[in-house]
């Protein structure tokens, strides 16, 4: 079962999904002159309260390659081993920081029981959402404002062709 919908102005997640994306401009900021003090190309990172995870460039895995733990995670992401001078120094720069995390709708009172795939993303001020259940049937809560699942996609081929013009 499919849904398609948008989240009303002023309910928790709607103000909490401005919040992350607020505090991830903070975060992107701070891994970027991070970043570049260290001399590190990899764009993509995971940030934790204590360690950094990155998807490093073929130079940051022979850079950095005695300061990653030996372990590799999903889609090649790679940890600074915590003691280093890196992982000490990120733990400490985040010390009294959020690490944003993205809002999931089951934290705000929607009940799904089985495997499930969401999204969530905002055009401008409006917040658009989606849940897509392989076998259970669900309701939408008081704050989600179900759509056609045609205006939905209209509405991200709208953002795919500004995103291509750019």
């Amino acid at each position: 079962m499919d849904k398609y919908f948008e989240i009303e102005k002023g309910c928790k997640i709607y103000e909490d999904y401005f919040k992350w994306e607020e505090e991830s401009e903070k975060i992107r900021k701070i891994y970027n002159e991070f970043a570049s003090a260290y001399k590190i190309e990899a764009k993509l990172f995971l940030p934790t309260k204590n360690r950094l995870y990155i998807i490093p460039t073929e130079k940051d895995k022979d850079s950095f390659r005695a300061v990653f733990t030996k372990e590799y995670g999903e889609k090649g992401l790679r940890q600074f081993k915590c003691q280093s001078d890196i992982g000490k120094t990120w733990k400490r720069i985040v010390a009294d920081m959020p690490i944003p995390r993205k809002p999931h709708f089951l934290r705000y009172g929607l009940n799904l029981y089985d495997q499930y795939t969401e999204r969530l993303f905002n055009v401008g001020e409006k917040l658009y959402g989606s849940i897509s259940s392989q076998y259970y049937k669900f309701e939408l809560e008081d704050w989600m404002k179900e759509m056609k699942a045609s205006e939905f996609f209209r509405i991200i081929e709208g953002i795919e062709h500004k995103e291509a013009k750019v």
